[in-house]
C-alpha cells in the first residue's frame, strides 16, 4: 500500500509545517523513509509532533515509519491519533485494524468496519472487506464471512476478481456447498507457484468432492485425489498458509499407504516440526498407534497449543474418531468451567456446532435413538457432512439388518423404517406413497400372502380348493369373467364381490358361482372377490387365486400381474402336458426380476404316462435354469382334480394325486417359512417406496439447487448494479435530469396555481405543501425510479461478468428498467424529503434537481444492496434428498452379512 503522508500530504497540504519551520523535520523523515532507514524517520516525525501535536502530516510519518520498523504498538498509537483527525479516511481506517490485528488490539474489527464503509475509497473499502471475511473464516463463521463480500461489487470489466473467488471457495467449503466451491474455484483455476492459499482451498474442495462422490472419508478415498490433494497442501504448507498443516496432517493420520506418510515425514523433519504435537499425533495415528497419538494431542492442548486442537478435530473427522471429538469436547468444557471461576488454564476452542451436533447424533444413535440422530445430522454441514452421511447411513442400515449364515434376515426396525418413509412422503407432497406407507403398516399384521398364478384353465381354482380341503373357490367359469379372488379367514363362510361403479355382493358360497354369471350377463364389472372361510389354515396363510395371463381381457392380465404387488410368494401352475411355453417363461421372468420367490408345480400330471410326467419335469427344470428363474424347491407335478376329490374324501383319489408331496412343501417352503417370506416381502415393498422417494426428492433437491444459482445470478446483478450506480452517479444524475424534462413540465403545470399565491403563504400554508410533495412525488418519483433502473441495467450489461459471472438476463424487471418496489419507495421518500426541507417548492419544478437525483441514485443502490444481501432460508429439500438416498442404499444393501 502507498504511504499514507503521500497522500496526506496532497490533501492537507504543508501551510502549519512551512509556518513553524518543520519542513526540513518532514523532508528528512520522507528521504529516511525512501532510503529504508524508518527509525530515523520516526524520529523526525516525533519531533515534528512536538511541536504540532495534532498535525495529521506528522501522524502519518510517524505511522509510516513505525510501520516499517515493525513497532505495531505505535503504528496503533499513531493512527488511533490519526484517524481522529481524519476519520472519512478508510486507509487510515484500514491500516489502524491490520495493525490492531497484528498486537492484539480489541477494537481492531470495528476499524476494519468503519474502513469497510467508506462510500469513496473504494479499494481500501475492498479490502478491508476481504480482512473481515477473512476474521470471519478464522472464527468459524462463514455465512458472516460471505455476507462482507457480498458487499464487494463485481468487478465491470471481464477480469474476475480471484481474492474475492478464494474466500468464496473457502466460504463454500465451510458451508459445504460443493456446487459454489466449484464456481469459485473455477475463476481461480491452477494456482501460481507461490498461491499458497489457493492451493490450500483448492486441496481442500477435491478431498471434500472426492468424499461426497464415494461417501468416505479420506482413508477410502482414490489415491489419485489423495495425491492431488496432498501436493497442493504441502505447497501451501512450505508457505506457511493457515490451515495447511491440519490439512495435510490429517491426511496423514487416514492414510495408510506408506510412500504418501514417507513424502510427508520428510517435508515435516525438514522444517524441523517432526516433534510438534500435531505430527506426532499424524504420524502415530498413520501408524495405528492411537493411543500415542492422543496422548501427543494432549500434551499440545495442555501446553496451550491451538493447533493441537485444530489438528485434532481434523483428524477426529478423517479418522471417524468419536473418541478424540469426546476428548476435545471434555478438555473444552474444562477450560469453560475454568474461565468462569476466574482460574487460569490452557485455551481449548469449543467444537464448531456441526461437530457438536453431531457427537449428540451419534450418543442417541448408541442409545437407539435413530429417529432422532438423524434430524441432528440433517443440520450438519461442511466439515462434518461426509461423517454425519457416514453415521446416517449406518443408522439405517442398523434398521434393516442383513441375513446372516445363510438364514433369514432378522426382522426390520418397522416402526423406524415406516415413519422415516411415512415422514420422507408427507415433506414430498407425495399422498399416494404415504398411503402405500400406511398399507404396509397394515400388511405387518396380516397373515402371510400366496398368489395362485398361471394361464387360464392350469387348474388354480381346483387347486386351492384342494389346499384348503373345501369347494370354496369358483371354477369353470369363463376366462371374460375370471377375476382376483383373494381368500382368508373369516369365523363364518361368505364371499364378498365388489362391484366396479356398483354395490358390494355379499353371498354365501353356494351362491357365487350363479352371482358372477349374473353380474357378467348385466355388463357389471368385478374389481375383486373376497371369499372368507372359518380354515385353520387361512389364520397363516392368505391366498390370493389370480385370472389366467392368456385370458382375452386385457384388465384380467392387468389384475393378475397387480397380484404380484400384493403377494409375498407366488404358486405358478403349469399344464403338465404342454409345460412352460414361451408365454409362461415371460410371466416367469417377470415375477423373477420383481423379487417375489416362486415355486413351480406341474398340474394335471393324471394326464400324462410315468415316463412322459418325468420326461415334462426334466424340461421345465432346464427351462428355469436357462432362464434364470428360481424355484423355492425343485418343481413337483401332481393333479389338482384328483387331490380335490381324496381331499373331499376319496382315498384312492388323494393317493393318486400327489398330493402328499404338494402338501409337505406347503408346510416346509411357505407355512413355516411365513414370517421370512412376509420380511422379505414388506422389505421388497417398501425398498419400492424409498426408491420413489428418492427419486422424488433428488428430483425436488435439484429444483432448489437451480433456484439457488438462479438467486445468487440476481444477488450479483444487484450488487453490480449497486456499485455501477455509486461510481457513476454524477454522471448519472446529469442524464437523468435532461430525461426527467416531460415529467417536470407536467409538474409545472400542476403548479401553476401556486405561482399566483403570496410568498408568505406558499411557505407556511400545510396546505400547499401538501399538494406540492403529492405532486412531485406524483409526476417524478417514477420516471426517476424508471431512469435510475435502466441506468442500473446498462451499466451491468457494459460490465459483463463479474468473478461470478453476473447474469444480465436473470431478472425479466429489471430487463425492462423497472425498479423494484423497495428502490422506488427509496427513490419516494427522497422526494418527499427534498419537499419538506425546501423553502420554495413550487420553484422545484424549474430548477435543475441534480443533487437531488443523486441523492435518489444512492438510495436506489442502497436498496439493490439491501435485496442482495436479503437472506434467504436454505431449503430443506437438500436434508431431504439426503435421507431419502441414504434409505434407498440401505434397502438396496446385499440381503446377506
Amino acid at each position: 500500500m502507498a504511504r499514507l503522508v503521500e497522500a496526506l500530504n496532497r490533501f492537507f497540504g504543508r501551510v502549519e509545517i512551512l509556518a513553524l519551520g518543520l519542513e526540513n523535520e518532514r523532508s528528512a523523515a520522507e528521504a529516511a523513509l525512501a532510503r529504508g532507514m524508518p527509525l530515523d524517520a520516526r524520529e523526525h516525525a516525533r519531533t515534528i509532533l512536538s511541536v504540532l501535536p495534532d498535525s495529521a502530516v506528522g501522524l502519518a510519518l510517524w505511522a509510516d515509519a513505525a510501520e516499517e520498523a515493525w513497532l505495531d504498538d505505535e503504528v496503533v498509537t499513531a493512527l488511533s491519533d490519526l484517524s481522529r483527525r481524519v476519520p472519512w479516511r478508510a486507509d487510515v481506517w484500514l491500516r489502524l485494524g491490520r495493525a490492531g490485528q497484528r498486537t492484539g488490539w480489541g477494537s481492531a474489527r470495528d476499524a476494519l468496519e468503519r474502513a469497510a464503509s467508506a462510500p469513496e475509497e473504494r479499494d481500501a473499502a475492498r479490502l478491508a472487506l476481504l480482512d473481515l471475511c477473512d476474521l470471519d473464516l478464522a472464527a468459524g463463521d462463514p455465512a458472516r464471512a460471505q455476507r462482507w463480500l457480498d458487499r464487494i461489487p463485481a468487478p465491470l470489466s471481464t477480469v474476475p476478481d480471484r481474492d474475492v473467488a478464494l474466500r468464496r471457495a473457502a466460504c463454500a467449503l465451510a458451508q459445504g456447498d460443493l456446487d459454489g466451491a466449484r464456481a469459485a474455484a473455477e475463476i481461480l483455476g491452477e494456482p501460481a507457484a507461490i498461491e499458497g492459499r489457493a492451493a490450500l482451498v483448492l486441496a481442500q474442495l477435491a478431498l471434500a468432492e472426492a468424499s461426497a462422490a464415494a461417501g468416505a472419508s479420506a482413508a477410502a478415498l482414490p489415491p489419485a485425489v489423495v495425491s492431488r490433494a496432498l501436493d497442493l497442501g504441502l505447497r501451501a504448507l512450505v508457505l506457511d498458509v493457515p490451515g495447511a498443516a491440519e490439512l495435510c496432517a490429517a491426511l496423514v493420520a487416514a492414510s495408510r499407504d506408506v510412500l504418501v506418510v514417507d513424502r510427508v515425514r520428510r517435508v515435516v523433519r525438514a522444517a524441523g516440526a517432526l516433534d510438534e504435537p500435531t505430527w506426532a499425533a499424524a504420524f502415530a495415528f498413520a501408524e495405528g498407534r492411537r493411543d500415542d497419538a492422543r496422548r501427543a494431542l494432549a500434551r499440545g492442548l495442555s501446553a496451550g497449543d491451538r493447533a493441537a486442537a485444530a489438528a485434532l478435530l481434523r483428524m477426529a473427522v478423517e479418522t471417524r474418531d468419536l473418541g478424540a471429538l469426546d476428548a476435545l469436547a471434555a478438555r473444552a468444557a474444562g477450560a469453560a468451567r475454568a474461565a468462569g471461576e476466574g482460574a487460569g488454564g490452557a485455551a481449548a476452542p469449543p467444537l464448531p456446532p456441526d461437530l457438536v451436533r453431531l457427537r449428540g447424533a451419534a450418543v442417541m444413535a448408541s442409545e437407539g435413538q435413530g429417529s432422532q440422530a438423524l434430524d441432528a445430522l440433517d443440520a450438519v454441514t461442511g466439515e462434518g457432512a461426509t461423517w454425519a452421511e457416514d453415521l446416517r447411513r449406518s443408522i439405517l442400515r442398523g434398521w434393516l439388518p442383513p441375513a446372516e449364515g445363510g438364514a433369514a434376515p432378522r426382522p426390520a426396525a418397522w416402526g423406524d423404517v415406516l415413519r422415516e418413509l411415512a415422514r420422507t412422503a408427507k415433506l414430498l407432497d407425495r399422498l399416494d406413497l404415504l398411503a402405500a406407507t400406511e398399507a404396509l403398516a397394515v400388511e405387518r399384521e396380516r397373515p402371510l400372502r400366496a398368489a395362485v398364478v398361471g394361464e387360464f384353465n392350469a387348474g388354480k381354482s381346483t387347486f386351492l380348493n384342494a389346499l384348503l380341503g373345501e369347494d370354496v373357490a369358483p371354477t369353470g367359469v369363463l376366462p371374460t369373467t375370471a377375476t382376483l379372488h383373494w381368500v382368508a379367514w373369516a369365523p363364518d363362510p361368505f364371499a364378498r364381490i365388489v362391484v366396479r361403479g356398483g354395490q358390494d355382493r355379499v353371498v354365501p358360497h353356494a351362491a357365487l358361482k350363479d352371482t358372477l354369471r349374473a353380474l357378467a350377463a348385466a355388463g357389471d364389472k368385478v374389481a375383486r372377490v373376497f371369499i372368507y372361510a372359518p380354515i385353520e389354515r387361512l389364520k397363516r396363510v392368505e391366498i390370493l387365486d389370480t385370472p389366467g395371463f392368456n385370458a382375452p381381457d386385457p384388465d384380467h392380465i392387468a389384475e393378475a400381474r397387480r397380484a404380484f404387488d400384493e403377494a409375498h410368494v407366488a404358486l405358478w401352475l403349469l399344464d403338465a402336458p404342454q409345460a412352460m411355453k414361451e408365454s409362461e417363461r415371460r410371466v416367469l421372468s417377470e415375477i423373477s426380476a420383481l423379487g417375489v420367490p416362486v415355486q413351480i408345480l406341474a398340474n394335471k400330471a393324471d394326464r400324462l404316462k410315468p415316463d412322459a410326467l418325468e420326461t415334462v419335469l426334466a424340461h421345465v427344470r432346464d427351462s428355469l435354469a436357462a432362464s434364470a428363474i428360481a424355484s423355492l424347491a425343485p418343481p413337483i407335478a401332481f393333479s389338482a382334480r384328483l387331490s380335490l376329490k381324496g381331499r373331499l374324501g376319496d382315498e384312492a383319489a388323494l393317493a393318486a394325486s400327489g398330493w402328499a408331496e404338494v402338501e409337505a412343501l406347503f408346510a416346509e417352503q411357505i407355512v413355516d417359512a411365513s414370517d421370512a417370506l412376509r420380511e422379505r416381502a414388506l422389505r421388497r415393498k417398501a425398498g419400492r417406496i424409498a426408491a420413489e422417494l428418492a427419486q422424488a426428492a433428488s428430483a425436488r433437491a435439484a429444483e432448489d439447487r437451480e433456484a439457488v444459482r438462479r438467486a445468487r445470478a440476481e444477488a450479483d446483478r444487484l450488487r453490480a448494479g449497486a456499485a455501477y450506480l455509486r461510481r457513476e452517479r454524477r454522471a448519472i444524475a446529469a442524464a437523468i435530469d435532461k430525461a426527467l424534462e416531460p415529467a417536470r413540465r407536467e409538474l409545472a403545470a400542476d403548479l401553476r396555481p401556486i405561482a399566483a399565491l403570496p410568498e408568505e403563504r406558499k411557505r407556511t400554508d400545510a396546505g400547499v405543501r401538501a399538494y406540492v410533495q403529492e405532486r412531485l412525488v406524483a409526476r417524478l418519483s417514477w420516471p426517476l425510479s424508471v431512469e435510475i433502473a435502466r441506468a442500473a441495467r446498462a451499466g451491468v450489461d457494459a460490465g459483463g461478468r463479474g468473478a461470478r459471472g453476473v447474469d444480465a438476463g436473470a431478472d425479466e424487471r429489471g430487463a425492462h428498467g423497472e425498479p423494484s418496489p423497495r428502490a422506488a419507495a427509496h427513490v419516494r421518500a427522497v422526494l418527499m424529503g427534498m419537499v419538506a426541507v425546501h423553502d420554495a417548492p413550487d420553484e422545484l419544478a424549474a430548477r435543475s434537481i441534480e443533487g437531488v437525483i443523486e441523492a435518489a441514485i444512492d438510495a436506489f443502490a442502497m436498496a439493490l444492496t439491501a435485496e442482495a444481501e436479503a437472506p434467504a432460508p436454505p431449503p430443506a429439500s437438500a436434508a431431504i434428498e439426503q435421507r431419502a438416498l441414504a434409505l434407498r442404499a440401505a434397502f438396496e444393501a446385499p440381503a446377506d452379512a
